[in-house]
């Protein structure tokens, strides 16, 4: 009993590794599917109240829910400081749960978008948790470790469109388009459909419910002797010849939060995750709405985000190692120079469906970068205060989705979808000149 306890806190980083990644996973569940449900909640709205949803105003609620993660990200830094680390894994845990849950009796637009800005603060405040951990116990090998955990979350795209067409959809129903007071409108009329639609909240639930379970035993920091036992363990030297404080490394930046608004870089970097949550979005959110206009497969269509979202997860775990081996600034110039101009092929490649799911699966493995954020704030500014430079970098998503949701709105009444994707995918170009000449 005392070799198998003394085996399990010696690999306790793994055991981190493996909890954060299930609740990266179950935290990002509902954002990443929210794109194969969009059609199926529009449908379901008409169907009750006989009003029909903009495509721009349903995408207000994954961008609301995006706003909710990065903006209220750094609150559970700041909670970290007076509570019990497992306490507050636990409750968030749990009001996530109960929140995902209670989605199931709602089927008003507006009420639902609410919702949605509490799911979001809660996911925002777990996943800084989840990045704190794994950079405590993986200090040296934070990109492949957030890489991994991003593979994870990735994958919840995956889960979650199976089990919307498992839940929803099984027989696959194909939208028709139907006349309404706004004109023509593609959307689900079948009444199976649209029973089921709600199911889904229920399903996700409990799927969440059973991926934070392990974490919530699990998780914590390390104690100053753990740490300095892990650094022991990756460098090789004997326990007894260091004391019982972190390892010193090599000279690089140690930036205080105050200094950080010094730094041009923290500007630039802030700007290209501006820009990210741009192509992010579209990727994640839209797929579905673009290609519903060429593509009447509604079975396929839930295969385009299941694989863009295994695409993703493995761009997530693949840019983290690159990062790690590269540094920030060629892992960011190559990743958005190739989605920008893919963001804006998808309105021509949608006329192929093949093309069309080539095209979502090489962009989402792209915005993999993502996962990328926490170890180039590591690289450029230090560790120091890491889930608090994490968090204010990271709320710079918030207003690439204020602009998102502007840029859908104009395309709703000025100009059509190849301009809007033309706005979504061209910044990307912007953002990969920035990382070349500014990320030194």
């Amino acid at each position: 009993m005392a070799g198998s306890r003394s085996c399990f806190y010696r690999y306790y980083n793994w055991w981190v590794l493996t909890c954060v990644c299930l609740g990266s996973m179950a935290m990002g569940l509902p954002f990443f599917s929210y794109g194969a449900l969009l059609p199926y909640l529009s449908s379901l709205f008409y169907y009750t109240s006989g009003k029909v949803t903009s495509q721009a105003a349903m995408a207000l609620q994954p961008v609301i829910l995006l706003v909710g993660i990065t903006l209220t990200g750094s609150l559970s830094g700041i909670l970290e400081y007076y509570m019990n680390v497992r306490l507050l894994n636990f409750l968030l845990s749990t009001c996530f749960v109960l929140v995902v849950g209670f989605s199931y009796f709602i089927d008003s637009y507006v009420v639902l978008t609410v919702v949605a800005v509490l799911m979001g603060s809660l996911a925002g405040q777990i996943n800084v948790c989840n990045v704190a951990r794994l950079s405590e116990w993986n200090p040296r090998k934070s990109g492949a470790a957030n890489g991994i955990m991003g593979f994870f979350m990735g994958m919840s795209g995956l889960v979650g469109s199976v089990m919307c067409s498992a839940v929803i959809n099984p027989y696959n129903k194909e939208p028709e388009v139907v006349n309404t007071t706004s004109g023509e409108e593609v959307l689900f009329v079948d009444e199976y459909v649209n029973k089921h639609t709600r199911d889904i909240w229920v399903a996700w639930a409990a799927t969440v419910a059973v991926m934070f379970l392990p974490g919530v035993f699990i998780l914590r920091p390390p104690t100053p002797e753990e740490v300095c036992t892990q650094d022991d363990i990756l460098s090789g030297d004997s326990f007894e010849s260091v004391e019982l404080l972190p390892r010193s490394k090599a000279a690089g930046p140690d930036y205080g939060v105050k200094d950080l608004f010094k730094s041009p870089k923290f500007y630039v970097l802030y700007l290209i995750i501006l820009i990210l949550s741009l192509t992010l979005l579209t990727s994640t959110e839209l797929y579905k709405f673009i290609g519903i206009e060429a593509i009447n497969d509604d079975k396929f269509l839930n295969l385009v985000g299941a694989l863009g979202a295994v695409a993703n997860a493995f761009g997530r775990v693949t840019w983290g190692l690159i990062l790690d081996r590269f540094g920030t600034r060629a892992t960011y110039t190559v990743a958005f120079f190739i989605q920008g101009p893919l963001t804006i092929a998808l309105h021509y490649s949608k006329w192929n469906k093949w093309g069309y799911l080539a095209n979502i699966c090489v962009v989402c493995f792209c915005t993999g970068i993502f996962t990328c954020i926490a170890p180039a704030c590591q690289e450029l500014f230090g560790s120091r205060d890491i889930s608090l430079k994490y968090a204010l970098t990271l709320s710079a998503e918030s207003f690439g989705c204020i602009l998102f949701f502007f840029l859908q709105l104009g395309q709703e009444y000025f100009y059509g979808e190849s301009v809007f994707l033309t706005m979504m995918g061209a910044p990307s170009i912007l953002a990969a000149i920035l990382a070349f000449f500014c990320f030194r």
